[in-house]
């Protein structure tokens, strides 16, 4: 009897070494996103916040699906910036191999879920010529092997096919090419052109071909040649300075892109002992989402004498310091920035400075940059990314300073015409309270919401920076949005008049006519003040069963103002859980809701089940978004989420992962473990931080002091599982864990393309929800009993325990943190 016993000491927990490994770029590429969307995405290879992007193009690219992960035919590889389809490319051009004859527009076959596609890593075959094609990026640049069949003798040859823009053109210089193309999307400024250099590292012939076309030719009995790439916004000479300090030998240039992807995954380290279909599949939806959330925004700046330098797109030259771009903040700020304050504070910080830049440089905080100001969706939520890094302690000092005069300006001055920047629509939201319905200001409920929630993320920022008069004024006018636009006959946020009239045009499954990509039942949650929204509901009990109501009723749809079916309409209707669309950004926090009025159990079920039915190893329930949706899943695995990112506090729900480890340069690791009978058993007991137990929140400051943050379920007891991981956790967590006097901040430094349906402001329009001060709320409730550590430990499971480590030592590898690791 004690054989099974002994196999399950023997049974430890072991840390995801090659977490590179588990990323699947393909994921949410396999259907044509304008009709039904499982992602949107392109499988991008590059290095974290790329300068560059890299990737397959399987058919002409005369539209932004220019790669589909069930096609066959290969193109090209092509040299990518665009963030979202619904946005398009700047900058582009490709390049690909060619065996036989010359051909402007060539087509190989391959099969692309049997190649590798990983973030540092293109690696396939094509036919019919058998050749191996390889890619490895740098941060501007990339290294390019091909080898061709030994046995073919026909011509063999590397094209770079330029974009097409009125400007392309190219030219030999000192043994290269030096390329430029000015095709692009919008939103460049003047004088806009992407410099390319180009040299063969393997003896070849120039070939010119036409005006947008050059060729490195080899000899018809070469094998293996290499080509090296690296690009400038700046100008040929940046180009040319950038392939000189970045590329390499090939291997060397993949090999760095793993061990740089490895380390930043890392930070994330899932340990488990469940080998089951159902973990394996999860550590691959956890660690792609991770990748996509460290995918954007890009950086834009380049290495300069003293210092990074970047070309600016709104001023139309070359600026100081670092630029970032290509995100929707409609999207990202819900997920992606709270994941990167809990995980990646360094890189946070230069990311916020980017984006202050974008401000000092054109007046505004982009609503979506790509690579400048972009007219698409509503809202100012840079104004609540940037007032968590306040509140976050991300952003002191001068740049705090700063950020409140960029929070500031969204606040209360006017936008300017155009609908790319600003409130639009301001000046009736401050008269009214709201934005009516007949003030000729499109989206007015999802916008009065989305205006409500810039104002009271930027209410905290004002709170903590000495601004007491705004940032009451500021929370009241909040406040006053969130009570003018509710329906207390409908329990629904509702359009309504000037005269103060609630629209009769109203279905509460109707799309647009004041709402953004949405019903009212997908915008009628704002969380920046679940007190107040509790109140307006009656109590904190209708208010959740008007919650649990969204996900019960028929999963229908009315056109409404759109006039037709769109995308999103048929993704959450395939959900199949409502009227709760996990499809679309607005929804992503309202089962957290739950969590935070005090029904964490209501919350860890329909949580998992959006883990367990809007993800998959290849696909997501609708557009992913600048790592938005993967952002969601990640924060959910951790049992951590932020519905109010300008909050410090972070809702707690069920790990899904036995124990995850977040290593975080400065800080002391963070242990989080779920003690439970199996992934199923979602009954939680009690959640405690290093013995202490937490009510529905835990604070950033705690989290950031690290410890071992601990979920135990009801059926868990005195398992074997949890001896073992209070013994196994005592031997390897480091002391610095326990230290109470850690900074209660982030701080490192502490002085320092087509329209996407109706998506552009046209004048006034479109909307999203809302955070506030959570761990204030008098609804928080108090957990249960405390988690008490095994007292003993079976000998014959330590003598099991300690031999399985000295056995398994000599063959375990090293993690990576800076270290060196295999590549695949």
């Amino acid at each position: 009897m004690r054989l099974p016993l002994v196999a399950a000491a023997l049974t430890i927990t072991q840390a995801i070494e090659q977490p590179v490994d588990y990323v699947n770029l393909l994921a949410g590429s396999f259907t044509r996103g304008d009709v039904f969307s499982t992602g949107n995405t392109l499988p991008l290879v590059g290095r974290p916040w790329g300068f560059n992007h890299w990737a397959l193009q399987t058919n002409d690219g005369r539209s932004a699906w220019w790669f589909n992960g069930n096609d066959h035919e290969f193109k090209w590889i092509r040299c990518t910036h665009q963030p979202s389809p619904w946005i398009g490319d700047y900058g582009w051009f490709m390049v690909g191999p060619q065996m036989g004859g010359f051909a402007s527009n060539p087509t190989g076959f391959f099969e692309p879920r049997a190649a590798t596609v990983l973030p540092h890593v293109l690696d396939f075959r094509t036919a019919p010529d058998g050749m191996r094609v390889e890619l490895s990026p740098t941060m501007h640049g990339a290294s390019l092997r091909v080898t061709f069949p030994a046995t073919a003798r026909l011509e063999k040859r590397i094209c770079i096919k330029l974009g097409g823009g009125g400007n392309d053109g190219y030219e030999q210089s000192n043994g290269g090419v030096d390329a430029r193309t000015n095709r692009h999307s919008g939103a460049v400024g003047s004088n806009f052109a992407h410099h390319l250099r180009v040299e063969s590292k393997t003896p070849a012939q120039f070939e010119g071909r036409g005006r947008d076309c050059f060729c490195f030719s080899y000899d018809r009995g070469a094998t293996t040649v290499e080509v090296h790439l690296a690009t400038s916004f700046i100008g040929k000479a940046q180009a040319s300075r950038n392939l000189q300090e970045e590329l390499k030998p090939h291997d060397a240039v993949r090999q760095e892109g793993a061990d740089e992807w490895n380390s930043l995954l890392s930070r994330a380290s899932v340990d488990s002992t469940e080998l089951s279909g159902k973990t394996a599949r999860d550590l691959q939806v956890f660690y792609t989402g991770l990748y996509r959330a460290l995918t954007f925004p890009r950086r834009l700046d380049e290495p300069g004498d003293n210092g990074p330098i970047h070309w600016s797109p709104y001023r139309s030259g070359v600026q100081s310091g670092t630029l970032v771009t290509d995100n929707g903040f409609w999207d990202t700020f819900r997920t992606v920035y709270p994941l990167l304050a809990l995980l990646y504070p360094d890189a946070l910080q230069w990311i916020c400075r980017g984006w202050l830049k974008a401000y000092e440089e054109g007046g505004w905080i982009p609503k979506w940059a790509s690579p400048g100001y972009r007219n698409s969706m509503v809202g100012t939520y840079g104004d609540v990314v940037l007032a968590e890094a306040v509140v976050k302690g991300v952003l002191t000092g001068d740049d705090a300073q700063k950020a409140w005069n960029a929070l500031r300006r969204d606040a209360y001055e006017e936008a300017p015409p155009g609908g790319a920047v600003g409130k639009v629509g301001l000046r009736v939201y401050e008269q009214h309270g709201y934005i009516p319905d007949d003030s000729g200001v499109s989206d007015c409920v999802s916008r009065t919401l989305d205006f409500a929630h810039a104002d009271w993320a930027t209410a905290q920022a004002a709170r903590l920076l000495h601004h007491p008069e705004d940032a009451e004024k500021l929370t009241r006018r909040a406040q006053e949005a969130v009570r003018q636009s509710f329906d207390h006959q409908t329990g629904l946020m509702r359009p309504k008049s000037r005269s103060g009239r609630f629209s009769v045009r109203f279905d509460e499954t109707r799309w647009g006519d004041g709402y953004t990509e949405g019903s009212p039942w997908h915008h009628s949650f704002p969380p920046f003040d679940v007190e107040l929204l509790s109140r307006l509901h009656g109590s904190k009990e209708k208010l959740r069963e008007k919650i649990l109501q969204m996900t019960r009723v028929p999963s229908t749809f009315d056109h409404g103002g759109y006039g037709q079916t769109i995308h999103e309409m048929r993704e959450m209707r395939a959900l199949a859980m409502g009227q709760y669309g996990h499809n679309n950004q607005p929804s992503h926090h309202v089962l957290w809701l739950l969590g935070l009025l005090g029904y964490r159990n209501d919350q860890d079920k329909l949580v998992r089940e959006v883990i367990d039915r809007a993800y998959g190893v290849d696909f997501y329930a609708g557009d992913e978004d600048n790592g938005e949706m993967g952002a969601w899943f990640v924060l959910a695995a951790l049992g951590l989420f932020s519905v109010s990112p300008a909050s410090p506090d972070y809702v707690i729900g069920m790990p899904l992962f036995e124990k995850v480890s977040l290593h975080v340069p400065g800080r002391p690791v963070l242990e989080i473990s779920a003690l439970r009978k199996d992934r199923a058993d979602l009954d939680v007991v009690e959640t405690a931080l290093d013995g202490a137990k937490l009510a529905e929140t835990i604070s950033f400051s705690q989290l950031v002091k690290g410890g071992s943050l601990i979920t135990k379920t009801r059926d868990a007891g005195d398992s074997l599982a949890s001896s073992r991981d209070s013994f196994w956790g005592s031997l390897t967590r480091k002391d610095s864990a326990r230290q109470s006097d850690h900074a209660e901040s982030a701080n490192f430094s502490p002085t320092e393309v087509p329209v996407h349906h109706d998506i552009e402001e046209r004048g006034p329009h479109h909307i999203v929800a809302t955070p506030a001060p959570i761990r204030d709320h008098p609804m928080l409730r108090a957990h249960r009993d405390t988690v008490q550590p095994s007292s003993s430990f079976p000998v014959w499971a330590l003598v099991g325990v300690l031999a399985a480590f000295l056995l398994g030592r000599g063959s375990k590898r090293k993690r990576a943190n800076g270290r060196r690791s295999r590549v695949v």
